[in-house]
């Protein structure tokens, strides 16, 4: 019976999905970051499999605040913050002259959070993501920029995010 009883509890455990692939670890969060914010503040291309143009974010000027000969230093990041929590709270940064994101220390977020309330950080300086891990290793994201956002599914090659497919743009 106790032998029956093991051999069954394998055989379920062994018919279980395996978990999908770490996708969201802190190097593909500071991959798909770059990739997006590179696109959506800086105009660059999307690299994109199969190659394709990258269509235009809308609203990407955060209604004339945005200019492309001055952009902000920095773009405080909200990824997978609560709907709430994206409006009035960060948890990465991304260096816009580096093109680097990074993870942002607790007392660094408090910083920002407090900024972000005493109206001091305008919408061209933040921007969120919310992400859902696939079975496959690929992350669909969706993100936004001051009044645009667009969806897509992001593969990792070379441990760099590439969009899979079509992004999908959306208007505020």
């Amino acid at each position: 019976m106790t032998l029956a009883l093991v051999g069954c509890l394998a055989l379920v455990l062994g018919l279980q999905p395996s978990p999908a692939p770490a996708s969201s670890s802190p190097e593909r969060v500071a991959s798909v970051i770059e990739t997006f914010l590179r696109w959506a503040v800086e105009g660059q291309e999307l690299p994109a499999d199969p190659p394709q143009p990258s269509p235009t974010l809308p609203h990407r000027s955060c209604g004339g605040s945005l200019d492309p000969e001055h952009l902000p230093a920095t773009v405080y990041v909200s990824w997978q913050l609560s709907a709430e929590g994206q409006h009035a709270a960060c948890n990465w940064e991304y260096d816009v002259a580096s093109h680097h994101a990074a993870p942002l220390t607790a007392a660094e977020a408090k910083d920002v959070a407090q900024r972000i309330s005493a109206g001091t950080i305008p919408p061209q300086e933040r921007a969120f993501f919310h992400a859902v891990p696939q079975r496959d290793g690929r992350l669909a994201v969706t993100a936004g920029y001051c009044w645009g956002a667009a969806s897509g599914t992001f593969a990792f090659r070379a441990d760099k995010a590439v969009l899979i497919g079509e992004l999908v743009i959306h208007g505020y």
